[in-house]
């Protein structure tokens, strides 16, 4: 029932996230606080390569160590027992890269694309599970994807275990400080100082809107939030966003309402609508279609994608100069 009340909430947008400054050796430490009776009961062999500090994110704490948790117990279900279960972390480049491996059952090819997603369970673990719903990867999915990271499965195949990667963005906690006090008020404006495109993002939950706005502000871009359609119609009245990112399930008028609202004024007209929801049936993109959206992004949002789309909008509508 908790892993069902998960999914509804993150689902719906509903997850609120109370982000700090956290070390991942902190996460972990709770997350195997967690996960250790499962381990114990099967008796695996537990290594931890994980520094005490330098590896620092802003998130989640508890929401975190459940998502190594969940990964930790996935790990534990479908190991004989007296195998092996590793995690180990480490700076890769621009991001954290948090890697648990077991010694177990592993996952065919045709499976891979498939764990993360709900009720995904294999006939093979099915028969050597500890019984569950499939939901535990697809929450861990969802909530990474809410802290701006993403999540991967490799296997070599049946019988030779299975390594999942997190990779989370990184902070350096001697400027973390400035960044925790750092909260948007609806209607605030977000500014990079650097010229960017200026972006709309509406969205009801504060969280969500908050942790997009600062990626998007790492990015260059200049962001101003809101968290309902009539706040966000009298922030247009000041500015004229190139994108906008509209969550759907907005209180008082929906984000189909509010697209069909910008589009209707001619001032609008160049301006990219982003759809953000929890859906995404072909009749949902059709709907959004029909409401002036240019595209729709099913929650966790993919921000590789996010990225790739924004910046290809950003560089047509960019004015040019000359000398």
């Amino acid at each position: 029932m908790d892993d069902l009340l998960d999914v509804s909430r993150i689902t719906s947008g509903k997850v609120e996230l109370k982000r700090e400054p956290v070390e991942l050796a902190e996460i972990v430490a709770k997350a195997i606080e967690l996960a250790s009776p499962l381990l114990e009961q099967r008796r695996h062999e537990l290594t931890v390569t994980v520094p005490h500090h330098g590896l620092a994110t802003f998130g989640d704490l508890t929401r975190l160590a459940q998502v190594v948790s969940n990964l930790l117990a996935n790990a534990a279900k479908y190991t004989e027992p007296g195998g092996r279960v590793t995690i180990a972390a480490e700076r890769v480049a621009e991001s954290i890269e948090v890697r648990v491996r077991d010694t177990g059952i592993g996952i065919a090819p045709e499976m891979l694309p498939k764990v993360f997603d709900l009720f995904a369970q294999e006939t093979q673990a099915l028969s050597r599970s500890q019984g569950g719903l499939g939901l535990g990867l697809a929450i861990v999915r969802s909530l990474v994807g809410l802290h701006g990271g993403t999540v991967s499965a490799r296997s070599e195949g049946l019988g030779r275990g299975t390594e999942f990667t997190i990779r989370l963005p990184p902070i350096d906690l001697a400027m973390s400080a400035a960044a925790a006090v750092t909260v948007p008020a609806p209607g605030l404006a977000l500014r990079t100082g650097n010229g960017g495109s200026q972006v709309l993002v509406v969205d009801d939950n504060q969280d969500a809107a908050e942790m997009l706005a600062e990626v998007l502000m790492d990015w260059g871009y200049t962001v101003r939030v809101a968290h309902d359609g009539p706040t966000a119609l009298r922030l247009v009245a000041e500015f004229t966003p190139e994108i906008a990112l509209l969550d759907i399930g907005l209180p008082v008028m929906d984000g189909y309402e509010l697209a069909r609202l910008l589009k209707e004024n001619p001032s609008f007209q160049r301006t990219h609508l982003v759809a953000l929801t929890g859906y995404g049936q072909e009749t949902d993109r059709q709907r959004s279609a029909a409401a002036g959206f240019d595209a729709h992004l099913v929650k966790p949002i993919d921000m590789t994608t996010l990225q790739t789309m924004m910046s290809g909008w950003s560089q047509r509508v960019a004015p040019s100069f000359s000398g």
